[in-house]
């Protein structure tokens, strides 16, 4: 239920229900202290109990972040206070408390299973009610139950709703990623065109051209023609150094082409909080560029589909020995013994093609973490 409370909606219907709840317990909280009857029997202070915790469930069941169990467990607690209220006070109009748990099972589950939750509580109030001796159960079968799936549908529409706008953004962070990671794969092979044809022709040929400049100014001797000689010489070790320069400045830019892939995917997500921390040391081929991104890109994915998280560490270092980046959310963790999904597969073919490996690593209270690691040249095939 806390990951519904994203939308706007659901946050309304937070308070509409809290609304409800005191709107239809007025009647006979003004019976209960004014000493009034209902149904000819004077209201008992008891009822007070289950009204509270009614409450107190349904805050607890749509504010906290829950696991889907507990969640349940309160619905489960929602309907026996509703119950235990009919009891209490064999009004027909205890029913009314059913749409508000009906909405949440709709908002939780599937339609299928919602109707079914929403049969079964009508039933259970009904069979509360039974016990008076003028039970209004044609009320409670025919207006709750009809409310009752009027909301279910409702909820389900706005679920739908909710579900079809996740997949878009989901689909516009993915697209703009894949945008930034061609753009920068682009960039990085014209530079890397680029530095290696300044290197093998342009510092090929300007290395040949000193190396017969020093021949001349041996052979030249003293005079003019020598001091020329050697201001080309001058010249063209000048030349050389910044084609040099030009070659370390166009591969250095490599490591930046990682660092604006992940600062444009932290961006694209509104939520969980993404906290990026890229070690200014890190240098990475257009390759390992791309893997990294990917995973990082799969694990944003997993946090804000599967873990229901509100933050996310990115984290990239490097050492003498290869690059490593390490990403862990703070949201839920898959149930012990679940199979890697595909793409945690596909994150560790990934590495394992660069010679690299992915580790990952679940805990209570820790969150989910993924450990890629890729060495600083990929190994040679045997």
């Amino acid at each position: 239920m806390a990951e519904q409370l994203r939308y706007r909606q659901h946050w309304i219907f937070c308070v509409a229900a809290l609304a409800v709840w005191f709107a239809w317990g007025w009647p006979i909280l003004q019976k209960l202290m004014t000493g009034a009857t209902m149904r000819g029997s004077p209201v008992s202070a008891i009822w007070l109990i289950p009204f509270t915790i009614f409450a107190a469930a349904v805050l607890g069941a749509m504010v906290l972040k829950l696991r889907t169990s507990l969640r349940w467990a309160l619905l489960c607690v929602q309907l026996a206070a509703v119950v235990a209220m009919a009891i209490v006070v064999p009004w027909a109009g205890m029913s009314t408390f059913l749409i508000i748990i009906a909405w949440q099972v709709a908002m939780t589950t599937t339609p299928r299973r919602a109707l079914i939750w929403v049969a079964v509580q009508t039933l259970a109030i009904v069979g509360a009610l039974a016990q008076a001796l003028n039970p209004d159960l044609c009320w409670v079968i025919g207006q709750a139950f009809a409310l009752q799936l009027l909301l279910v549908f409702t909820a389900q529409a706005l679920r739908r709703e909710a579900q079809v706008s996740q997949a878009l953004a989901e689909a516009n962070r993915e697209l703009r990623s894949a945008q930034t990671i061609i753009a920068n794969t682009v960039r990085s092979a014209e530079r890397l065109r680029i530095s290696r044809e300044l290197h093998d022709a342009w510092g090929h040929e300007l290395t040949a051209l000193g190396l017969q400049l020093e021949i001349a100014s041996h052979v030249a001797g003293s005079g003019r023609a020598n001091d020329h000689v050697q201001q080309a010489k001058g010249l063209a070790a000048a030349l050389l150094a910044k084609v040099r320069d030009v070659v370390a400045t166009l591969r250095e830019a490599e490591r930046g082409d990682l660092r604006d892939a992940l600062e444009a995917l932290a961006q694209s997500v509104p939520a969980p909080a993404v906290h990026l921390d890229f070690s200014p040391d890190v240098r990475v081929s257009p390759d390992q560029a791309h893997a990294l991104a990917r995973c990082a890109q799969e694990a944003i994915t997993n946090a804000v589909r599967h873990a229901d998280a509100e933050n996310l560490w990115l984290q990239v270092t490097s050492d003498d020995e290869g690059v490593r980046l390490v990403a862990r959310n703070d949201g839920h963790v898959r149930a012990a013994g679940a199979s890697p999904g595909w793409g945690l597969l596909g994150m560790r073919e990934r590495m394992e093609v660069l010679g690299g490996k992915l580790t990952v690593r679940a805990g209570a209270g820790s969150g989910f973490t993924v450990d890629a690691w890729l060495p600083l040249h990929k190994p040679q095939a045997a």
